[in-house]
């Protein structure tokens, strides 16, 4: 009886002990389940990031004088700008196939849409559009007149009926439609191209947002809430240093500057477009700045990747 006792306890205390072993294990398996997913999760950040293409357009190089594309495309290579933004219908084959033997692309050319005219688009617009098939590539389109008034918006009809022409004809090839709003112009602020853009109603045909001809039209105070009415129909955008004040006072040399040059907060633009979700290109605008165009390339350049570090250094 002693020794079957003595067993029994022997035996009762084991399966005790190998119980609380049992419950210790799964314990520590929950313990070390939240160690590896649940802690890590809590205390991970997630990195914003500003990695929308930028690219500079030809403006900054036109006092570059017998420039070639392979040398253009040369340089922005070397500073490390992801491309360029054509004007016209001149060369563009050229271009497009400098930037590719470098890796980088065209965003798009700059063309006229004159409302007045018989035939409203250059013809060769059709040789661009076959360049740009399947390569992201999009017409920027200025709209101008002299017969209509803005004000009026009586050449809208006429607008509409022209850009859906176009519209139709780049989109079997894949090509977008970014109208240009341009001060002085038929279509001169980002909401007069949003309402050609929403009459339209064609899903290659969305706006640019300029910053420079918005603070000389519109200036700055309503530029947060212009950017979310532009958002669902913003294909392209184009930044530059600035001057702050009451801009729409101010000269060109003063709304068009290399990046990290005049007192307006650019970044606080930029930002404000990656937080509303804009992925598109951004380029960088160069009218009429003096100075070395290499040097200005530059520091722009060096200005953006500053810009997107102090984005990334935003937690979510």
């Amino acid at each position: 009886m002693k020794t079957h006792r003595v067993r029994s306890l022997v035996w009762n205390g084991n399966t005790a002990i190998a119980q609380g072993i049992r419950k210790l294990s799964f314990q520590s398996c929950l313990a070390l389940i939240f160690l590896i997913f649940l802690v890590p999760t809590a205390l991970s950040v997630e990195v914003k990031r500003l990695d929308n293409p930028f690219y500079a357009m030809d403006t900054n190089v036109w006092t570059w004088k017998d420039r070639t594309p392979e040398q253009v495309a040369s340089l922005l290579k070397d500073l490390d700008y992801d491309g360029y933004g054509h004007g016209g219908v001149k060369d563009i084959d050229a271009y497009v196939s400098a930037m590719k033997a470098q890796g980088l692309g065209v965003f798009n050319t700059y063309l006229e849409m004159n409302l007045d005219a018989e035939v409203k688009v250059d013809p060769a617009v059709s040789d661009v559009i076959r360049h740009f098939k399947n390569t992201g590539a999009m017409l920027w389109i200025f709209v101008t007149s002299k017969q209509y008034k803005r004000t009026l918006q009586d050449g809208d009809d006429v607008a509409v009926m022209a850009v859906r022409e176009l519209a139709d004809f780049a989109h079997e090839q894949k090509v977008k439609i970014a109208i240009y709003p341009h001060t002085g112009f038929y279509i001169e602020t980002v909401n007069d191209a949003i309402r050609i853009a929403e009459k339209a109603n064609r899903r290659n045909v969305g706006v640019t947002f300029n910053l420079c001809h918005h603070l000389k039209v519109v200036g700055a105070e309503t530029i947060r809430e212009d950017l979310k009415t532009a958002f669902p129909f913003l294909f392209q955008v184009t930044i530059n240093g600035a001057d702050a004040g009451d801009t729409r006072q101010m000269n060109w040399d003063r709304l068009i500057q290399p990046l990290g040059a005049g007192s307006f907060d650019v970044y606080e633009v930029v930002a404000l477009l990656r937080d509303l979700g804009y992925r598109g290109p951004i380029g960088l605008q160069g009218y009429g700045i003096a100075g070395d165009p290499k040097d200005n390339l530059k520091q722009s350049i060096t200005v953006w990747k500053q810009m997107q570090n102090r984005y990334a250094s935003q937690v979510k």
